[in-house]
């Protein structure tokens, strides 16, 4: 059914009507909702790790604004004030979280908790400063959340001894030899010893002694190879007699010997090569094995008169001028086979008189300027002349 244009432009200018009415309503109870959440709302300052930021919150307790903001907090973090503590407008909450360190010290692991952001704060909260250790990081190195693993080298006193040189003692943040060799820039060489060895840990007090090897080659041409003696023994021969058949020749030969050295000192001289450019000829002497015949029989009266001579018969033989001992001296006056002979003495001396053996050592005594210097021990005992 159609409406007349006079009621229908009645019905729309009611709608109108109604529709600000409902507009109004809506902004009014907006306004009141603004006013009332600026109200219920608090500004607090939320430090982290010590940045902070401020932030608008509902929350009436610490707890409930970490949460708001997404902050997870664990046992080992620090968290003022407490988390079921109240907060108003300006209140300040601060959250410290905690790093877990892995500290080497001096070759000991051990696990430390710490809420400090760099590695001189953590150190100091733990106690362990050690301004004189070696660290393996910096000290102004950033602690991250995800914690940090660094060594720690506490100073030991060391003594060193490097070659020839004098002891010399340091004391130094080093936890090994190899260590100390570093930090002191003592290079070794292809041959050095050194010990204890490089990956020997240090104790307080410890010494290490460096022992500077060289080793060189040293080149001999035309070195002498001794020849040996070789004895043949004869019985045709009487003992004492020899005969030298061949005589000998040395070798020679080129040599090369390996040197080592200890601090400048030779130490070993070994040969590594040789080459013989000739050989040696041994040198071959017949030796007598006969035994001399038996003397004759002693006259029951052995000293013939009281000579000097007889007074030292007497000291050297007892006063035989027969005796042979068999220790290569014969007669009264023990005379060697070469002296009796050298002096012009016949056969051997015992098998000779009394008389022929003082003739023989009248002319070894004015030989030697009258000296009694050939029997020392009779001479000096009877006070006759040297």
């Amino acid at each position: 059914m159609r409406l007349p244009i006079a009621e229908l432009s009645t019905r729309l200018t009611k709608s109108r009507k109604v529709l600000v009415s409902l507009a109004v309503a809506v902004a009014v109870a907006l306004v009141g909702t603004t006013v009332g959440y600026s109200a219920m709302t608090k500004t607090v300052t939320l430090s982290l790790d010590g940045k902070a930021v401020e932030v608008r919150t509902l929350g009436g307790t610490v707890e409930q604004i970490l949460a708001d903001e997404g902050v997870e907090v664990g046992p080992r973090d620090v968290v003022a004030p407490a988390p079921s503590s109240e907060v108003n407008d300006g209140s300040q909450i601060s959250v410290r979280f905690a790093r877990q360190l892995d500290i080497t010290v001096d070759g000991e692991e051990r696990t430390y908790w710490t809420t400090a952001t760099d590695v001189v704060s953590a150190l100091d909260q733990l106690g362990l400063r050690h301004e004189n250790a070696a660290l393996s990081v910096s000290r102004s190195a950033t602690v991250g959340r995800d914690g940090l693993a660094l060594e720690l080298i506490t100073p030991r006193t060391v003594r060193i001894k490097v070659g020839a040189q004098a002891l010399e003692k340091h004391n130094l943040p080093v936890l090994t030899v190899g260590d100390l060799l570093t930090e002191l820039e003592i290079e070794l060489g292809e041959h050095d010893v050194v010990k204890p060895g490089l990956k020997q840990e240090l104790s307080q007090g410890d010494k290490v002694v460096i022992t500077r090897v060289k080793v060189r080659t040293e080149e001999v041409a035309g070195e002498t190879i001794s020849r040996d003696t070789v004895e043949q023994r004869d019985g045709s021969m009487l003992r004492g007699e020899t005969e030298v058949v061949r005589e000998g020749r040395d070798g020679l030969r080129d040599v090369t010997y390996r040197l080592v050295f200890h601090n400048g000192k030779l130490q070993t001289r070994r040969v590594v090569d040789t080459t013989v450019r000739r050989e040696p000829v041994d040198k071959v002497v017949k030796v007598g094995t006969k035994e001399p015949p038996a003397p004759p029989a002693a006259p029951a009266n052995f000293a013939g008169g009281n000579s000097v001579w007889d007074q030292l018969a007497q000291c050297e033989s007892g006063g035989n001028w027969a005796i042979n001992t068999g220790n290569g001296y014969y007669g009264g006056l023990q005379f060697s086979l070469s002296t009796w002979r050298a002096y012009g003495g016949p056969g051997y001396p015992h098998e000779q008189s009394r008389e022929t053996q003082i003739a023989i050592a009248t002319k070894l005594r004015d030989a030697n300027g009258g000296s009694y210097g050939s029997w020392p021990s009779c001479a000096s005992k009877l006070g006759l002349p040297r």
